[in-house]
């Protein structure tokens, strides 16, 4: 026993043409014992190529007409010839009729050209709904992935590989890294040093500009070049703890006016003009210490208070293990954890100059105490000179972060921390044992940065945003009443 489903589609253009489809599915009944009931997704994936297919066909015979018709004269426009040519969208790949126009003889006279109408909609030879869905799967997940993915759900061919969806991600990150570099070339002109003229409002946290940066290192696939290479992340936003963090970028050229320009790109999204006080927070790598330099003064470059303490936490639990394990340095060991602490908290207020001197007096007596063998002795020495190079090559960036935080501001880089891991350490780093070229690391950085700030559909359907008329201005022919004066 088996029963024929019919399904009818009937479309009607513009022109009063009417396209008419059908789709038969057969079901067995048999297979209602396996637990085979209702459409199957094959079901779904033949209704919708065929649905497609009618579709496009119809569109594609509506816009190529009505691209024959000259937008001057209202003519139509002579052929050069018949083709076929195969677009791929999100339910099957579907071949339709691709002709060419010439330009029209009367009004543009000698001009021996032809045009594809199609070309204009679908350049890529692929919808953008579908490249858009396969640079972000392929953003996410690896290319593998992201291609198996595709072909379980969707009515697409075989040829839909992992190479497909890789070349359509590098594709369309290196379009959004063109589009965010022209953007960019606005923001240069910004540098010269200015001051926001706003009113000062007490506990106005909104006033501050903040980019919270940090640096991720990827693996490289260049057999010539160092084992590793770092991308810069970042978040720029205003507004103080809990509040929204702003946008990211992400980019593989970590020369300062690189990072300015993307840093200002990023900035002006949030409302920065070129006028207002910005901070730059970072964990004091070389890299990024030239950022504050290059940026719109004014700009204060500020050391990520987590990365201090992260140093200073190891002398403590090292002093309160000895405290507890060594009897025979009981009357020494409480001032020196003491002291430690005391470091920490003049740091947190500012006071940095009582801060190095008292750390220079720790670092002097553990190497004393080095002498006599003790291991846990030698680890808080080597701590200890550590952290006051630290502190002494980045005096200039430690502030009074007490202060700082009572005033609802940040003071550490908790949202490039957060970037690194969703961007890059997700897909690039962690049980992910690949390398990558620089190239496609940054332009895959694009994608996802982009889908992370919520543009990528604007900005690929940006593209496909036709105007009146294709034909070069250099060929259109002046109005009757241009042409008579």
């Amino acid at each position: 026993m088996a029963m024929e489903w019919t399904i009818s589609i009937e479309g009607k253009n513009d022109f009063g043409a009417v396209c008419r489809q059908e789709i038969r599915i057969d079901k067995s009944d048999e297979r209602l014992r396996d637990g085979d009931f209702g459409l199957s997704i094959n079901d779904g994936k033949k209704i919708m190529a065929t649905l497609q297919t009618a579709v496009v066909t119809q569109e594609a015979e509506a816009y190529t007409l009505f691209r024959r018709v000259c937008p001057d004269c209202h003519t139509f426009r002579p052929v050069k010839d018949y083709t076929t040519r195969r677009i791929r969208t999100v339910f099957g790949t579907v071949e339709v009729r691709n002709p060419r126009w010439m330009l029209c003889r009367d009004c543009h006279p000698g001009m021996d050209a032809a045009f594809a109408p199609l070309k204009e909609i679908c350049p890529d030879r692929a919808t953008p709904e579908l490249m858009e869905l396969t640079a972000r799967l392929g953003s996410l997940i690896p290319y593998r992935q992201a291609a198996s993915m595709l072909a379980e759900f969707l009515p697409i061919e075989p040829t839909e590989t992992h190479a497909t969806v890789r070349k359509r991600t590098i594709s369309i990150g290196q379009r959004l890294d063109d589009q965010i570099a022209g953007e960019s070339w606005c923001a240069r002109t910004q540098v010269d040093e200015r001051r926001q003229l706003e009113m000062q409002l007490p506990g106005d946290r909104r006033k501050e500009f903040v980019v919270s940066i940090d640096t991720a290192h990827v693996r490289s696939a260049d057999a010539h070049s160092a084992r590793n290479f770092e991308i810069v992340v970042a978040r720029c936003g205003r507004g103080g703890r809990g509040d929204a963090g702003g946008r990211y970028f992400t980019t593989s050229n970590t020369g300062p006016h690189a990072i300015r320009d993307r840093a200002l790109h990023a900035l002006r999204r949030t409302g920065y003009c070129g006028f207002g006080d910005v901070t730059v927070i970072s964990d004091g790598a070389e890299i990024l210490k030239r950022l504050s330099r290059a940026m719109p003064k004014p700009t204060t470059h500020i050391i990520d208070w987590f990365h201090i303490a992260m140093k200073i936490q190891p002398m403590q639990q090292i002093a309160d293990h000895m405290v507890r394990s060594r009897s025979d340095l009981a009357g020494v060991l409480p001032s020196i954890d003491r002291d430690i602490r005391a470091v920490k908290w003049r740091l947190w207020h500012g006071r940095l100059d009582r801060a190095i001197r008292d750390l220079e007096r720790l670092v002097a007596e553990f190497k004393t105490w080095q002498e006599e063998g003790a291991l846990a002795v030698a680890r808080l020495h080597n701590l200890g000179a550590q952290l006051l190079t630290y502190i002494r090559s980045n005096r200039g960036a430690i502030i009074n972060y007490g202060k700082r935080y009572r005033a609802g501001l940040r003071v550490a880089t908790t949202l490039a921390e957060s970037a690194v891991n969703s961007l890059v350490a997700k897909r690039m780093v962690k049980k992910q044992q690949m390398r990558w070229s620089q190239h496609g690391a940054h332009t895959l950085m694009q994608v996802r940065t982009t889908e992370m700030n919520g543009e990528l559909r604007d900005r690929l359907r940006a593209r496909f945003r036709l105007t009146e008329s294709q034909v070069p201005s250099l060929f259109k022919p002046k109005p009757p009443l241009l042409r008579a004066a």
